[in-house]
Parts: C-alpha cells; sequence; structure tokens
C-alpha cells in the first residue's frame, strides 16, 4: 500500500503545485503512509513522515476531544453554561450568556466567529481573547442555527484551562498527545526547534514569512503542528469508540457517540452537511464520514474517518492555498482505489432557477467582514469588503437557499456554496459565506 500512496501524492502535489505534503491511512487497522516535496524551497528540505505541518482548524478536534474527556471525569457538563465556569472572561451579554459546551463543540453557539487577533505570548492569551467578543455582537441564539467559529472553539479552550488549571497547550500535551504517543505534535513555538518542520509556500512556492503562531487563537487552529500519521491515530481512535491504537482508553462510549451525533444541519453543504460534537458528517457514496479540515498562513491538512469503512485518511500539504482542492483529490484517489467509494461531483448551477431577489437583498456583517447582497438582471450578487479589500460576484441558483459564486475568492481559501437562512416571513435572516455565518445588520 506504501507504494500505492508515495504514487497518489506525489502525482497529486504536482498537479497542485504543492510544494510538501504527507499522507496516512489506516485500513482495518493496518498503517501506511507517504511523503512528497520538501518542507522548505528555500533550502531543498525533503518531507519525511515525522515533519511536522502547521495544521490550521483540524486542531478543533483535538479541543473536542479534551472537553469530551473532562466531561467524561465529571469536571465538565456539557449542558451546563459555560459562563457558570469562567469567571473572569468578558462573554458576550443577553442570551449568550447561556452557551454550553455542546453548543461550543457543535458550532451552534450563535458566536461570532470572531477577530484574528494576536493577544500575545503569556499564560493568560486564550483568556485576553475571549475578553475581546464582550464587544462582538451574536450571529443568533445559542441553539439556534449553524454558524462556524473560531471564537466558539477558543471559549473551549479556556474551559480547559480553568478547568484543569494548566494552559491549553500544557493540558493537550499531558492529557492528549502523551496518552495517545503523539511525539510529533506539539503547540508552542519552542518546541518546534526540535522537530523537522514544514514552512508554508505561496502559490507560485515562495516561503511564506513570517512565520506567525498566535498563541491566544491557539485552541481553534492557530499554533499546533503535527504530522498525518499523529492525525491518523486521533481519528483512529474516534473511530475505535475511544480507544487508542496502544489500548489506553481516552474517551467513552457515550463521548465517542456525541462525535457521531448530528446536532445541526449546514446550510451550505458543500464541505459539510451536519456537525457534531467536534467533527463535521457528509456522505461520499452514501457512506458516513466523519472529519474536520484546516488551513493557515503556513499550512493545510485534513483528517478523516469512515466507520463503515473501517478507515481513516489523514493529509497535510505546506502550500495552504491549494490545501483543500489538493486533499479532495488525494482522498478521492485513495477512496477509489482501497475503499470502493466515489467522492461527490461539486454540483452545477442552474440559472433556469427562480431567485426571487427580495428575499435576500440586504447587508450581512461579521465582526470583520461586510456582504452586501444586491438585485442583479435575473438574479443577485453580493460585495464583500474585509481589512480594505473587496470582491463582486454573482451567486448563481443551486435550489433551496443555496448559490454558488461566480468568483471562488468568494471563500478565500475554500471553494464552497453560500446560502441564506430564512426568517419566520421567508426573508433571510444570515448570510453564509460556505461555514461562516453573517447577521442581517440592514
Amino acid at each position: 500500500m506504501n507504494e500505492l500512496l508515495d504514487g497518489l501524492l506525489s502525482d497529486a502535489a504536482a498537479r497542485h503545485g504543492v510544494m510538501g505534503a504527507q499522507l496516512a491511512v489506516v485500513m482495518d487497522g493496518e498503517r501506511a503512509q507517504a511523503a512528497a516535496g520538501v518542507a522548505n524551497a528555500e533550502l531543498g528540505t525533503p518531507v519525511t513522515g515525522e515533519t511536522l505541518f502547521q495544521i490550521g482548524s483540524t486542531t478543533k478536534l483535538h479541543t473536542a476531544a479534551l472537553v469530551l474527556g473532562l466531561a467524561d471525569a465529571g469536571l465538565v457538563e456539557l449542558d451546563r453554561p459555560v459562563a457558570d465556569r469562567l469567571p473572569g472572561p468578558r462573554l458576550p451579554p443577553g442570551p449568550l450568556r447561556d452557551v454550553t459546551p455542546r453548543h461550543l463543540l457543535s458550532m451552534t453557539s450563535g458566536l461570532d466567529n470572531g477577530p484574528y487577533a494576536d493577544t500575545g505570548r503569556g499564560d493568560d492569551c486564550v483568556a485576553r481573547y475571549v475578553d475581546l467578543l464582550a464587544d462582538v455582537p451574536p450571529v443568533f441564539e445559542p441553539g439556534e442555527g449553524f454558524g462556524y467559529s473560531n471564537a466558539s472553539t477558543v471559549v473551549s479552550g479556556l474551559l480547559v484551562e480553568r478547568v484543569t488549571g494548566a494552559t491549553w497547550d500544557a493540558a493537550l500535551r499531558d492529557r492528549l498527545a502523551a496518552p495517545l504517543g503523539l511525539a510529533h505534535t506539539v503547540s508552542l513555538p519552542e518546541e518546534l526547534p526540535y522537530h523537522r518542520v514544514a514552512v508554508g509556500h505561496d502559490a507560485a512556492g515562495r516561503v511564506v514569512r513570517p512565520w506567525l503562531l498566535s498563541r491566544g487563537l491557539g485552541p481553534s487552529g492557530s499554533t499546533l503542528c503535527s504530522t498525518a500519521a499523529d492525525l491518523a491515530v486521533l481519528g483512529q481512535t474516534l473511530l475505535d469508540g475511544g480507544v487508542a491504537p496502544g489500548g489506553v482508553r481516552l474517551l467513552s462510549a457515550e463521548a465517542v457517540e456525541a462525535t457521531r451525533t448530528p446536532h445541526v444541519e449546514v446550510e451550505a453543504r458543500w464541505f459539510a452537511e451536519q456537525w457534531c460534537a467536534g467533527p463535521y458528517t457528509k456522505v461520499w457514496d452514501g457512506v458516513a464520514v466523519y472529519g474536520h479540515g484546516g488551513t493557515n498562513l503556513g499550512g493545510s491538512s485534513t483528517l478523516v474517518w469512515i466507520p463503515e469503512r473501517n478507515a481513516v485518511l489523514a493529509v497535510t500539504a505546506n502550500t495552504p492555498s491549494q490545501g483543500y482542492p489538493f486533499a479532495e483529490e488525494v482522498f478521492g484517489a485513495v477512496c477509489s482505489e482501497l475503499l470502493g467509494l466515489a467522492l461527490p461531483v461539486r454540483e452545477e448551477p442552474d440559472a433556469g432557477l427562480p431567485v426571487d431577489a427580495s428575499l435576500y437583498t440586504g447587508v450581512y456583517e461579521t465582526c470583520d467582514t461586510r456582504y452586501e447582497v444586491a438585485e442583479r438582471p435575473g438574479g443577485i450578487a453580493v460585495t464583500t469588503t474585509s481589512g480594505g479589500g473587496g470582491l463582486t460576484c454573482d451567486l448563481l441558483p443551486l435550489g433551496g437557499h443555496r448559490f454558488w459564486p461566480s468568483d471562488d475568492r468568494l471563500g478565500g481559501m475554500h471553494r464552497w456554496d453560500v446560502a441564506f437562512v430564512p426568517g419566520r416571513d421567508g426573508r433571510a435572516v444570515r448570510f453564509m459565506n460556505g461555514a461562516f455565518a453573517a447577521r442581517r445588520t440592514a
């Protein structure tokens, strides 16, 4: 299997311009892996199976596992408001005081995605980030919908800190990485010199500078570095009912069931169909798949596990702009060759579908992005403004309040559909740029 994976990975990396990558596969307990390309194009450093990549938001699975483990130990109540356990940080007022850990893990808290802010390097940087959220309006009330949120996961990380008395980084090391034997999973920059490390590259193959690790956003995915093989161990643990490959029980059967129980439908469905306590779930060729992906300026990763096939797939890459399409091609090839599964084909919009522009036109906002939806001949268009930049593109109908943007740049590094969430009168109350929810403000 290793030879097959080597070829699949190298071919996909060449087609997508990915400088360096790893692939790990577990099938019926048998593990195989592959590595390709360079970790640093300026130095010509080759990628090995032990090279650490920045994994981005796949980190949210690690934070979810920590919270669920604390629930197993009776230290966290999944349905008790987190505000009861977080004296000090200024949480958003009003209904969001009722946010529970289950809301946080299932992306139903109503918290805005939050600012991409660096709150320093001290041990209180996670708490300082949560303090920022008091000034960020909520998108919706807890449990009323789906909205992917880095802020939600940072609050989960702070909960871990307050319950354990340790930093999120220390809790991750002692309560997750050590029991699972994840020797190549680290979150602090001072740990990185003791490992082989991949740096990020842009689409032209140039090294990305600076190396940026925002510790305050660590629980949501800004700092954690790992390997495809270590990610696969976490996936195998969740696949095997919470028991790690070495026989250590990390999570109870009840906790694992929470990671497989859908809590909410996702309106924009290309990247996920439902969300559980930690992972998303979607369907490939009639088979349920669970997982999470992530991308930041230095790297990209995706981890999925497929209970019906007793399989785990993990991929890392150091060309973030290509991370998601690269992972999709790699997983598609592995599924076709080894699992007898075909990945979904991207839906094509239907220009003939009627669009009632009056339901959607208006202004939608997050803490750092403004979307203005306007009528155009035969349909609607959206203009987005963020960080001094802007983009206007048509929204091409897919049906059911879903649209495909005419310009993939609307989703940043993601290539996904968008959607509107209708209110009781049918008029949209939220705009979903893929995973991210924006509230209507005008």
